[in-house]
């Protein structure tokens, strides 16, 4: 993913000659690709109509499966289990080069908040849907979604319809939002974007091929004072 930050959109002085500061930016585009290769499924379960055959388990509920593909006995059928996709949005992001951008140099930074987030969906020729799609930030040092290196939730792009391509709003997480400006203000201003998504495949749909590309941008509102 290329990361680029866009021009400031707006800029204002407050109460006439108050030296306190308010940027209006966007990240840019964010993007990111998902692959049916991260879907795959055994030979076995490949029907000769395109689509994921249904193939009963038995009575010992024994169906072709290995490490990389779990496939489960449900219903009286094989049945690949859901597969959870993650991956990161891009490099680190810095919030003291996107203020930067506005060129003015700030003093002291008040408050970082991210005011809303959209999605573009370019490129879609998957033929499953790709559902609901969460996006996280973490620290500098995080390397996966994982609470435990302190990544958390800030929203979600909503499910999107295979072969389709759509542009929207983000579902913001309000906890989500509000840990991420205290963290920005008061701990670090660097920190990194996630995406994870799980998708269930059932007999009967596709056999899962194809690609998708999106990309996110984040509106983000800055206060601070600027530097004399």
């Amino acid at each position: 993913m290329r990361l680029s930050w866009s021009a400031v959109c707006g800029l204002w002085l407050l109460a006439g000659c108050s030296d306190v500061l308010v940027l209006q930016l966007q990240t840019g585009p964010q993007a990111f690709d998902v692959s049916a290769d991260g879907l795959a499924i055994p030979d076995a379960l490949r029907g000769a109509d395109g689509q994921i055959a249904s193939v009963p388990c038995g009575p010992m509920g024994v169906c072709p499966t290995d490490a990389a593909v779990p496939i489960t006995c449900e219903a009286g059928f094989c049945d690949p289990a859901p597969r959870t996709l993650s991956f990161p949005l891009g490099d680190v992001v810095d919030f003291d080069v996107l203020a930067s951008g506005g060129r003015v140099l700030l003093r002291h930074i008040d408050a970082i908040e991210i005011v809303e987030g959209a999605y573009s969906v370019s490129v879609n020729s998957m033929t499953v849907p790709l559902p609901e799609t969460e996006l996280f930030w973490g620290p500098e040092g995080a390397s996966d979604v994982d609470p435990a290196m302190g990544v958390v939730r800030i929203g979600t792009v909503p499910s999107i319809a295979a072969m389709t391509t759509v542009d929207g709003q983000l579902a913001l997480d309000a906890a989500g939002v509000s840990l991420l400006s205290d963290y920005l203000v008061n701990t670090s201003r660097r920190i990194r974007f996630f995406a994870r998504t799980q998708v269930d495949l059932e007999p009967g749909q596709p056999v899962p091929a194809g690609a998708l590309s999106a990309s996110v941008n984040l509106r983000v509102r800055i206060t601070g004072t600027v530097l004399r």
